[in-house]
């Protein structure tokens, strides 16, 4: 009996290690079918299109994004050459480059140095990036391939490039070897160089040859904290042509990430002829520089003769009126009995006429004393100020009844001495051209101008006016609009204004109608204003 069971023993004992050997098998498919569920949802997850190719050429696995990408079902793929995602033009050589893959199989770019397209199920192209992978399977080698739709991409590229191409300066683009990568039309124009000629070239080739050693310095350090700048800056630059002669440029840098690391693109500008404007310009100021000390020079000697003949009108032209004047004033006084009436009246015309004479040099004396005055700007209450020339002139006004009204005048910033020669001038003016007027009216105010910071002053009167078509003669030296025996004066009070308006950096106008009054206005900064 013994015997007899050992055979069922030993069958139950293979039975047990069929049953272990099953269960190995089951948790090996287990984890297969685990890592290919995995795999599965890996690839479908991808943004990119994954196609699975046998060495056969034949498509074994797409993704939804592939589908979407070509235009095609996955059951549709599955099973095909995958020549049938290449266009036509292609289809011939690509079996070479996909077998001489499968025979050094290792991840990398597909078509290096080529542009590569995909066709979609409509025949239509577009262009793609492919990554590569090979993997291992029980069935054999496989490639795993990443596609990229890189239309948009291309798209970008082409207005770069068309951006580039058109600008008005040279453009260069260089790698982190300082290599050119990119050249434009213009850098042609500028460096006398083909385009073929450039690219792949090391950059210094446009550098003269002087600086290159340094320029290798300068690059390295620029790649090595690149920022938007100009190149140089405190430095002249300068270009070489191909025919060995240099330029003034100016030179921006500007760094770009790329797929392939850092690059610059460099804008390039011939800056010939702004030199030699500089040039121009540094011999003209010297020039000018020159005539400003011949110039000061004879405006010193004007003004020492400009003095001598004010100190001659003062002292030896006075002397000789007042001597006329005081014998005409003798004659009338003293033999004033024997006289005939016409000769008292030619002694009267003399002595009108030496008196005014006397006024007209004092005029002209104020006159060309302004152009050498000192201007000591303050503030002027300027209320305050044509209050004071009002009284004063109110004085030689006493038999006259003139109503004059003062709206507020916000001060200013002027010198006070020749600010109230202004006011007088204008004051007067009104005072004298309204005698005629039975009821005088006279109004100063201050309005807003369209310049910040300015103060626009104002005198209107109803008095005479005058006519606008000789405005440009008043205040011309010795300008008069009427006549003398009208109205008195030596013509110089408004020329005074002016210049001591235009000293102030203001200016000063009229407006006027005949017989219906005239409205005299100067500008002058507002206080608290810059000078």
């Amino acid at each position: 009996m013994t015997d007899r069971d050992k055979p069922r023993e030993q069958l139950l004992q293979d039975v047990q290690t069929l049953r272990e050997r099953i269960a190995q098998w089951e948790d090996k498919a287990r984890e297969q079918f685990g890592s290919a569920m995995k795999f599965q949802r890996v690839v479908e997850s991808s943004p990119n299109g994954v196609v699975m190719v046998a060495a056969d050429g034949r498509i074994v696995l797409v993704n939804t994004q592939t589908e979407k990408l070509f235009g095609y079902l996955r059951g549709e793929l599955l099973g095909q050459p995958v020549e049938l995602l290449v266009p036509e033009r292609f289809r011939a050589t690509h079996p070479r480059y996909r077998m001489s893959f499968f025979a050094d199989a290792h991840a990398r770019p597909m078509g290096i140095g080529r542009d590569l397209y995909g066709r979609r199920k409509d025949g239509s192209e577009f262009p793609v990036e492919i990554g590569l992978t090979p993997i291992e399977t029980e069935e054999g080698l496989l490639v795993l391939s990443a596609i990229v739709d890189i239309t948009e991409r291309k798209r970008a590229e082409e207005r770069f490039r068309l951006a580039v191409e058109s600008a008005p300066n040279g453009m260069v683009m260089i790698d982190g070897e300082g290599r050119i990568i990119l050249v434009n039309r213009q850098t042609e124009k500028l460096f006398g160089y083909g385009r073929d000629e450039l690219i792949g070239q090391p950059v210094e080739v446009l550098v003269p040859e002087r600086i290159r050693g340094k320029h290798i310095e300068y690059r390295s350090s620029f790649f090595a904290k690149p920022t938007v700048r100009a190149m140089g800056v405190g430095r002249d630059l300068y270009g070489r042509r191909k025919d060995g002669s240099e330029f003034p440029v100016e030179i921006g840098l500007n760094p770009i990430e790329s797929e392939g690391g850092m690059v610059v693109l460099s804008a390039i500008v011939d800056i010939t002829e702004r030199k030699q404007a500089e040039a121009e310009i540094r011999k003209f100021s010297g020039e000018l520089e020159q005539r400003v000390v011949e110039r000061t020079a004879q405006l010193e000697t004007a003004n020492k003769e400009l003095e001598a003949f004010s100190y001659s009108v003062s002292h030896d032209l006075r002397a000789p009126l007042r001597a006329i004047d005081g014998f005409s004033r003798i004659l009338l006084k003293d033999f004033a009995a024997g006289l005939p009436d016409d000769v008292k009246g030619y002694l009267q015309d003399i002595r009108g006429n030496t008196q005014q004479m006397g006024q007209l040099l004092d005029d002209l004396l104020a006159f060309s004393r302004l152009g050498r005055q000192p201007i000591r700007k303050q503030r002027v209450a300027v209320n305050r100020l044509v209050k004071e020339c009002l009284d004063e002139l109110r004085t030689e006004q006493e038999r006259r009844l003139v109503d004059v009204r003062v709206g507020e005048l916000p001060a200013c910033q002027a010198d006070p001495a020749l600010l109230k020669q202004v006011w007088i001038n204008l004051l007067s003016n009104a005072f004298k051209y309204t005698g005629k007027q039975e009821a005088a009216a006279i109004e100063v105010g201050c309005r807003t101008g369209t310049q910040p910071g300015k103060c626009i002053y104002f005198v209107k009167d109803n008095g005479v006016g005058f006519d606008m078509k000789y405005a440009g003669k008043l205040f011309g030296v010795f300008q008069r609009l009427h006549r003398a025996e009208d109205f008195p004066g030596t013509g110089v009070g408004l020329a005074i204004a002016q210049r001591i308006v235009q000293r102030h950096g203001g200016r000063i106008w009229a407006e006027a109608q005949p017989n219906r009054g005239a409205t005299f206005s100067f500008s002058l900064a507002a206080e608290g204003s810059a000078p």
